[in-house]
């Protein structure tokens, strides 16, 4: 049986019983090396945003190995489908059906090409040079703040990325130095990561996940009804 949940389109709510299971699995497979908790928060929110935590979700719902695939939409997809010798690699190749030899747990061998770089998509400057920091002013400062609080002034390495415990800043940390969409939808990505907090600390502190899931949502709606 596999640990996570895939379909050949589409994805999952954050507390759907697939994205809830799917969101503590990539817990699970980052604290063990020793990520910190408000890092892997950070990750999840812009994974939610990418793929709505679908591992074999295609861009635009349409095999294209120019376009993006899976967790974070590898772009293009077929550095990743061609990368056969990573462990656990098994992706779906259609949005219509689960081909033979395709497994949800393919999400493990895209966590390995993150955690490891495989195909070197980090960009250390925290920043794209598409994106006009007189259009985008305060991401700019947010940038600089990651870059002199967590980085070295100028660069932010993976391995500093791994210990920042302030979520927001490692979600816009991870969006703009792996991600990197062509607009930075910052304010999304860091509205998932407040859902999926409670979530990881109910776990990490070993409370009823399910009890937790409904506070969350009866939170969330009451959000929804109040705008």
């Amino acid at each position: 049986m596999s640990s996570f949940y895939a379909k050949p389109s589409g994805g999952y709510s954050i507390s759907s019983v697939e994205g809830t299971n799917n969101i503590l699995r990539v817990y699970d497979y980052l604290h063990a090396l020793n990520y910190a908790k408000g890092a892997i928060i950070g990750i999840l929110g812009n994974v939610v945003a990418e793929s709505a935590l679908n591992p074999w979700l295609w861009e635009n719902n349409t095999v294209s190995y120019s376009n993006g695939y899976g967790l974070f939409q590898f772009t293009p997809a077929s550095e990743y489908i061609n990368a056969s010798w990573i462990p656990n690699h098994a992706p779906n190749e259609s949005t219509s059906e689960a081909l033979p030899g395709a497994d949800p747990d393919d999400a493990f061998g895209q966590l390995y090409a993150l955690v490891n770089d495989t195909f070197g998509k980090w960009v250390g400057y925290c920043w794209r040079s598409y994106w006009d920091p007189d259009v985008y002013p305060a991401l700019y400062d947010l940038h600089t703040y990651i870059l002199y609080t967590y980085g070295n002034g100028s660069t932010l390495s993976r391995s500093q990325f791994k210990d920042i415990d302030d979520y927001e800043a490692a979600c816009f940390a991870f969006l703009a130095c792996y991600e990197g969409p062509a607009i930075p939808n910052f304010t999304t990505r860091k509205n998932y990561c407040d859902q999926i907090k409670p979530i990881i600390d109910a776990y990490a502190g070993g409370e009823d996940i399910v009890l937790v899931k409904k506070i969350i949502d009866n939170t969330f709606k009451r959000r929804f009804n109040s705008i």
